[in-house]
């Protein structure tokens, strides 16, 4: 009998119990089965009813099954070879997913069959080796050489009251809604990862890892894993929940494509588990930020086990396991309110050297406040701890230096100086929507953005204005292109060559059509309303009509991934990375389906049957076919000066095709602070996002009844700094 008749045969037998077990359940759902293991023992009290133990049992059954079946297609997959140890052989010296029985590694035994079968389907990518086969050669780092960057003198305790512009419509941190202001607490300022990139060097330090080493192929990296990584329910980190990482994220259930893109097999091509503490993972071609670039988090299996099409309502309100040291309780979610984080009493890493006096405040409590100027009064009460003063009204005419509480020595006002690219404000084009699928519109738009009177007027020249779409990434970013400079002359010939030619009554261009040229802007920044207002009036002069649309921060993201924008204006997080990011927001896959070329006709245009992808971070609904060639290049490439010309390139045709109006950028993060908030005392890390990302602060309670007395009485403190400036990472000082 070949292998096919066997397999259907298994089948057929499978069916027939589930049929029969479905008619043995109908007789009498009261019967109980004996335990497993003592056929005759009598069925406890407690025992389930018939219908549950049947399928109980057929779930072993098909587990069974499934053995039996990947038994017989062992050979067609290549898991069983003629040379494979034998059973007797030890656990170290057992190399493969399956032994000949068609039985898991043992590293795998935990493992449910559909997660099995994944791994044996795509065997090339996931590989068990004898820890044996480990490379004798490789040098193995630590971190021992980087310097720690928190206070010895830092405190626990207390709580960190903060503030976030909407409530958050999921605890999951990935797919729909999972990207909003509330997941930095959940993973930006929790998670760790293999290795961690450190703040004030080109170093890394430890993460889940406690040693890790760079094969000889420059593309894979070798770890090590700390015995002590545990999760916040207890359980072990393991090898194996490196592999699941990937089950994960390529699952098609999270309804996630940028997840699916960054974990794909196309950059990802080899995971090796050598025990339960060793890995190695192989990228697609060797990177200078290899290390960082491979050091990913891990997903807890146990906590999963598989996916399924229940995935994003199963895990809407229940935060994933953690590794990081805080978690969210049940009764800590006030729906509408604020949710407030614990820090675990005993986090696994609350003693290692480069996480030791970080994470200090006992709690994180992030309360919903829409309006940033409320949040900004009830920051001037003393009911957060820390706002951002980035705004130059704030520092400047709403907190000013001469401030009584400033003054009197309860408020510090500090600007951190850091070299990290920064976040790209600017508006995104959506080129789909009309009018803006027509080029001379695009370009007399932003000819028409007066990005000059607004670092003027609103920023007060603090800021400078963004030349492309990847500054601040050192040589890889364009030496010499510049923004377009706000031109009424320009504006309007490039608006009249797309026939909107006239002016109405109202200033207002109009085509041949009597059609007004009018558009609208969406943004979810309401504290940047003044901004877009001097944007909009100034537009006038060139004969646009710009229509604000301004709504709650997640309300606009959800809006602009779905492409229902014509003009964003929004801001992506930096990232401490030697190169600029092309994919998200400029490849076609993630604009339209299909996927890849096929997209686009013999002559490099769109088919007209294309269908718009949503959920992804192309918000300018770019798809032209030289732009992703070159992308796709840009990803594969290893060699840096390569990687250069590229992004050179790619910056280039992007301008071109304008559908990315630069806004501001700034060297600095500006804050304000209560005084019972302490840093270390020569903070200001080099790369850092924002000034509680490394989280090395702490609340000091004694100094908090201090100054809540002061202030309860009239009396002045010691104004110690009033303000503070942190600039050893100051460019040209």
């Amino acid at each position: 009998m070949n292998s096919t008749k066997k397999i259907n045969l298994h089948i057929l037998t499978l069916l027939s119990f589930f049929f029969l077990s479905a008619f043995a359940g109908c007789e009498d759902n009261t019967l109980k089965r004996p335990e497993p293991g003592n056929p005759g023992s009598q069925p406890k009290e407690t025992a389930r009813t018939m219908g549950e133990a049947d399928r109980e049992y057929i779930r072993e059954l098909a587990r069974e099954f499934a053995q039996e079946l990947r038994k017989e297609i062992g050979s067609s997959v290549g898991d069983v070879k003629a040379d494979q140890p034998s059973k007797e052989k030890t656990f170290t010296e057992f190399s493969g997913l399956l032994d000949e029985s068609g039985n898991p590694h043992p590293l795998l035994a935990h493992c449910s069959d559909t997660v099995l079968d994944f791994y044996l389907k795509h065997k090339d990518a996931f590989q068990i080796s004898s820890i044996n086969q480990l490379p004798k050669d490789l040098r193995w780092e630590d971190g021992s050489k980087e310097n720690e960057f928190s206070s010895p003198d830092a405190k626990r305790g207390g709580t960190w009251k903060t503030f976030m512009s909407d409530f958050p419509r999921t605890l999951r941190t990935i797919g729909p809604d999972a990207n909003g202001a509330f997941r930095r607490y959940l993973l930006d300022y929790n998670g760790v990862g293999l290795v961690m990139t450190h703040p004030n060097s080109d170093g890394y330090y430890p993460g889940l890892a406690e040693r890790w080493a760079l094969g000889e192929d420059g593309r894979t990296v070798y770890f090590q894993l700390d015995g002590d990584a545990r999760y916040s329910d207890g359980q072990p980190v393991r090898a194996s929940d490196f592999f699941f990482t990937f089950y994960f994220m390529r699952s098609k259930h999270l309804q996630a494509p940028w997840y699916n893109d960054f974990y794909g097999k196309d950059k990802f091509l080899k995971v090796t588990l050598f025990n339960k503490n060793t890995l190695s993972i192989t990228y697609h071609s060797a990177k200078p930020d290899l290390v960082e670039r491979i050091s990913i988090r891990s997903i807890p299996e146990h906590f999963y086990d598989e996916l399924g099409g229940d995935y994003l309502k199963k895990y809407q309100w229940v935060q994933e396991p953690t590794t990081g040291p805080y978690v969210v309780r049940k009764e800590d979610i006030k729906k509408g309110q604020s949710v407030t984080l614990t820090r675990l009493s005993n986090w696994w890493a609350d003693q290692k050297k480069f996480y030791r006096n970080r994470y200090n405040p006992d709690r994180i409590m992030a309360q919903v406040i829409r309006d940033p100027s409320k949040a900004f009064e009830v920051f001037l009460k003393g009911d957060l701890d820390m706002f951002s003063l980035s705004k130059t009204d704030y520092w400047y005419e709403k907190l000013p230096d001469t401030h009584q509480l400033v003054s009197d020595g309860y408020l510090t006002k500090v600007t951190f100086f850091n070299q990290v690219p920064p976040p790209s404000y600017a508006l995104r084009i959506n080129s789909s929507k009309p009018p803006f699928d027509d080029l001379n519109i695009r370009i007399g738009f932003q000819h028409s953005m007066n990005f000059d009177l607004v670092l003027q007027k609103i920023f007060r020249g603090d800021f400078e204005r963004m030349r492309t779409v990847a500054d601040g990434y050192g040589k890889r970013s364009h030496p010499t292109l510049q923004a377009r400079k706000f031109s009424v002359d320009l504006a309007t010939k490039f608006f009249a060559k797309a026939g909107y030619r006239d002016r109405g009554k109202d200033g207002i261009l109009i085509n041949d059509a009597g059609k007004r040229l009018s558009v609208e802007l969406l943004t979810g920044y309401k504290h940047l309303e003044d901004v877009l207002v001097v944007l909009r009036e100034e537009a006038k002069k060139a004969g646009l009509d710009l229509k604000l649309k301004i709504l709650e921060s997640t309300a606009a993201f959800k809006t602009a991934s779905e492409k229902n924008h014509q003009v964003v204006f929004s801001a992506f997080s930096s990232f401490v990375e030697l190169f600029p990011r092309f994919w998200e927001p400029y490849h076609s896959d993630n604009a339209y389906s299909p996927s890849g070329k096929e997209k686009f006709t013999t002559d490099g245009s769109l088919r007209s049957d294309i269908v718009v992808k949503t959920s992804t971070n192309n918000f300018t609904q770019t798809a032209v076919l030289e732009i992703d060639q070159l992308i796709d290049q840009y990803r594969m490439e290893d060699s840096l000066k390569e990687i250069t010309s590229l992004a050179h390139q790619l910056s280039k045709l992007i301008h071109d095709h304008a559908v990315y109006v630069p806004g501001w950028k700034k060297p600095w993060l500006r804050m304000g602070h209560w005084n019972w908030v302490a840093f270390p005392e020569d903070w200001g890390p080099r790369e850092t996002r924002d000034y509680a990302e490394f989280q090395v602060f702490w609340i000091d309670e004694d100094k908090k009844l201090l100054i809540d007395d002061a202030r309860k009485n009239g009396r002045k403190l010691d104004a110690q700094f009033g303000v503070r400036v942190y600039e050893k990472h100051r460019i040209n000082l």
